[in-house]
């Protein structure tokens, strides 16, 4: 009795101070907010950045944004980034899945496709997602990008929050979607090869926006 008592008094006090740890406030390495982000990005020229509206920000409960569209010759490219501080239950990092047919877009193709290797000679798997709208279509490249990690699959950047959360006490970590008009609707080529040489480009800079 003593034992199952002691059991249970271990348990109790050991979540009530997980509870506290996860309440405070995780030390983030200082970093620049968004709107610095780079102008031009390689052959990437910056035409204009757009506000989202007040609904739709609550909805998204990020901490910073940005969205901005970039040219190149007859190219156009979109960047949305939604950063995060802390991730918690109905905080976390919205897929495009979920959000974009809920606006009306209807998903055609889901993938993944490779931006390279990392220094370990690994490949770097990024989302492919092709949706259509109105006779319109759009490719999108998407990742969630968590302590210098670019993660491909929704489930397996929650399983890295978990342990970040446990190793160091970090939650924070940000969704990178870039969005290239399909100028046919066979032009998924053209429109994968300008998104990632998008990528490519912008790739280098994130670290100074979502910590490492």
């Amino acid at each position: 009795m003593n034992r199952r008592l002691l059991m249970v008094t271990a348990i109790v006090v050991l979540g009530l101070v997980l509870r506290v740890w996860l309440a405070a406030a995780p030390v983030i390495p200082p970093h620049q907010p968004l709107a610095e982000f780079p102008r031009q990005l390689g052959d990437w020229q910056a035409l204009k950045d757009e506000t989202i509206d007040a609904d739709t920000l609550a909805v998204l409960k990020a901490n910073d944004y940005l969205v901005r569209t970039y040219r190149n010759g007859e190219e156009t490219a979109g960047l949305f980034i939604a950063y995060y501080r802390a991730q918690h239950a109905g905080e976390s990092m919205h897929s495009p899945k979920n959000c974009l047919p809920g606006s009306g877009w209807q998903p055609v193709e889901n993938d993944r496709v490779s931006l390279g290797i990392d220094p370990s000679g690994r490949p770097v798997w990024v989302n492919r997602y092709i949706v259509e709208k109105d006779g319109q279509r759009t490719l999108s490249l998407y990742w969630y990008q968590e302590n210098g990690r670019t993660i491909a699959s929704e489930y397996w950047g929650k399983i890295y929050m978990v342990w970040d959360t446990f190793r160091t006490g970090r939650r924070d970590g940000a969704i990178v979607r870039i969005s290239v008009p399909m100028a046919t609707r066979d032009g998924d080529a053209a429109a994968l090869n300008a998104a990632l040489d998008f990528a490519r480009a912008s790739s280098p800079y994130f670290s100074r926006f979502v910590p490492d």
